[in-house]
């Protein structure tokens, strides 16, 4: 039986033994101008490189994390407005929407719950300090101005501290480049559907700046199930600004600055008991989101040390216009964030190659609603790690890190990955290691009616095991991982006579997520390419032996890219399937949803260099299904719009 002492020894021992008589690699290959590893975001981000799972530019070839990247280009291609669409089907992910486009949107990473998933953008902490378990809502980020999305999965709190118990998700913005480029962009479609979004980006040697706004509104559907006799529509307004800039102020010193503000308005419905949800005519939930950071960025001893200081802001605001007798009105959140990170070139040679990175960062959250007075809490944390890569074969990170909350205390976490290849089989092994934690948030803490005080953290540990194997002179890759996450200390609502409601949150129960991950890649001919993923996924409330709900246990998703050259022109398809899942119906006892399958397809065509003609199609079967019990979720649409470049370089 693997312990959690036998998986770290495989991690750090089996691959010294085999680098012990490994031979002297050749040297590396001279990589291409769009792909030389330079440092972020003074340099463009190469595409063969990873920022997320050490927190510095590595290749992919060299990361031993479970790591998808998103980039800009699949974004833009997807013909999706919002960031949630173009995350499903991402391995270990699970999307849920409870209604029609901007209602309440959770995100579970492998399992665990939608509050242990940390979302970042560009550092800047998205998670909502005022909402009730400081979980992100996916319902109002758009993709705009967004270069690209890296989803690391699995256990990440000792470089990014609380939150990041089943993984992180890092947003990135475009950095311009070259002379300037103008995008303007419209598209509209089923239930009232229309976008229209322009960006303009550009650089010099000096200064680099990418800068865009958007307008998304969709008449909507009924959010309410239509099978509980509910038939209003709910639409949905978003208007978004976003930018970044940079100034190179001389070889080795640069400054950066990152903002996105978000301005969007959801009709929503009620909740009648035991029915379940029901039309409101007259209730809509306003949210204002605003993110800023700023980063002074050195080099030193010809680049041997880098050093980043950066401060991070963000501010939420959310109106509720009909909240019923025991809700809020308002809820205001604010987070503050002043963060130190180093970078040390240790050893360089051509068989052993060591940087180490150390961490410091200062956290502020303040939360306040319309029912609760003001409320505040801050951190502290300090991390080390050291990435060592011998032989270009073997690759491992090995990191440490300590928290301390002003009201839950402190904790330690440690985090351990590695990835071995075998040259001649090219067979890569990857598996990781590691503990994560989720702090009380503010209104699990002060709730004036369910809060505890002397709430502790959430604690987990989780570890994974993989083998990635090209086949067919590298045409088809497979990857297939096993992981495991063990979560302690759950915070949980608990009756036991006392509060307002007969009970309060308390650390009382123990979860479980364990599964496998399968991901396949097969190039068809240089026109041609298919992807396969599945999930196996066992997640359950290990104190109540009970599953945990909207998590299904098997889902897969097939997906045929062709592109006809000689017109211009790229056909996607795309088939989904997710098994049955637990949910609690209107009177809060456990039922289940469904199984469903989705059939969609998206056209591009490349009119000329400057004009770009997409169309989709969502649902091409027009099945009926609810993501949440009691909410229903879109049937067959079309959408299609218009790309225009100008300017740029050919």
């Amino acid at each position: 039986m693997l312990t959690r002492y036998s998986v770290l020894a495989w991690l750090f021992v089996t691959p010294v033994l085999w680098a012990q008589d490994a031979p002297i690699a050749d040297p590396p290959p001279v990589l291409g101008p769009t792909d030389v590893i330079g440092r972020f975001p003074r340099s463009p981000l190469s595409g063969r490189a990873v920022l997320s799972s050490t927190r510095t530019e590595i290749l992919r070839e060299q990361n031993g994390s479970s790591v998808t990247v998103i980039s800009g280009e699949q974004l833009r291609g997807s013909g999706r407005p919002l960031l949630q669409d173009a995350l499903r089907g991402t391995p270990g992910l699970d999307v849920v929407r409870s209604g029609s486009p901007g209602q309440q949107t959770s995100v579970f990473i492998r399992g665990a719950e939608s509050r242990h998933t940390k979302v970042l953008l560009d550092g800047i902490p998205l998670n909502d300090p005022s909402s009730p378990s400081r979980a992100f809502d996916f319902s109002s980020l758009t993709v705009d101005n967004i270069e690209r999305v890296e989803v690391i999965r699995g256990p990440q709190s000792t470089l990014y501290g609380s939150d990041a118990i089943g993984g992180v998700i890092n947003i990135v913005t475009r950095r311009g480049q070259g002379r300037p480029k103008y995008r303007f962009r419209t598209l509209g479609g089923r239930y009232g559907s229309f976008q229209q979004s322009a960006s303009v980006s550009g650089g010099t040697d000096r200064v680099y700046y990418s800068v865009g706004g958007s307008f998304f509104e969709n008449d909507g559907f009924t959010t309410a199930a239509p099978r509980l006799g509910n038939v209003e529509n709910d639409g949905f307004r978003n208007g978004n600004l976003s930018g970044r800039f940079g100034w190179l102020l001389n070889e080795t010193t640069d400054v950066d600055l990152v903002l996105r503000y978000t301005d969007a308005e959801a009709q929503i419905d009620g909740f009648l008991f035991p029915t379940g949800p029901v039309d409101d005519l007259q209730r809509k939930l306003k949210n204002e989101t605003f993110a800023l950071r700023t980063q002074l960025r050195t080099e030193m001893f010809d680049g041997s040390i880098e050093q980043k200081v950066g401060f991070n802001y963000s501010r939420f605001n959310r109106r509720d216009t009909d909240p019923g007798a025991f809700g809020a009105a308002a809820f205001d959140g604010e987070t503050v964030k002043f963060d130190w990170q180093s970078n040390t070139v240790l050893y360089d040679s051509v068989r052993l190659r060591s940087v180490l990175t150390t961490g410091l960062d200062y956290l502020n959250e303040d939360a306040s609603s319309s029912s609760a007075a003001a409320r505040s809490l801050h951190a502290n944390g300090v991390y080390v790690q050291d990435h060592l890569v011998f032989d270009e074969t073997w690759s491992t990170v090995l990191g440490a890190r300590w928290d301390h909350y002003s009201r839950a205390g402190s904790t330690g976490t440690y985090r351990v990955t590695t990835r071995y290849v075998l040259e001649e089989a090219e067979t890569a092994l990857h598996g990781s290691i590691g503990t994560g934690f989720r702090a009380p948030a503010i209104n699990e803490l002060f709730d004036p009616n369910l809060g505890n005080s002397g709430l502790r953290p959430e604690r987990s540990f989780g570890w994974e095991l993989g083998v990635e194997q090209p086949l067919g002179d590298g045409d088809l890759v497979v990857d297939v991982t096993y992981f495991r996450n063990d979560i302690d200390q759950l915070i949980v609502y608990r009756f036991d006579g006392t509060g307002p409601f007969g009970g309060h949150l308390d650390n009382v129960d123990r979860a479980l997520t364990a599964g496998v991950e399968l991901t396949a890649n097969l190039q068809l001919g240089e026109a041609t390419s298919t992807s396969f993923g599945y999930t196996s996924l066992d997640a359950r409330n290990r104190t109540t032996d009970s599953r945990l709900v909207r998590r299904p246990r098997n889902k897969f998703r097939v997906g045929v890219d062709h592109r006809f050259d000689d017109e211009g022109v790229r056909v996607g398809l795309n088939y989904q399937w997710v098994d049955r899942r637990d949910d609690f119906d209107g009177s809060g006892f456990v039922t289940a949803l469904d199984e469903y399958s989705l059939l969609n397809a998206t056209v591009a065509w490349d009119y000329s260099d400057r004009l770009q003609w997409f169309a989709r199609l969502d649902n091409i079967t027009d099945e009926t299904y609810e993501e949440v019990w009691g909410f229903a979720s879109p049937r067959f649409g079309i959408f299609a719009g218009a790309t225009i470049l100008l300017g740029g370089d050919d």
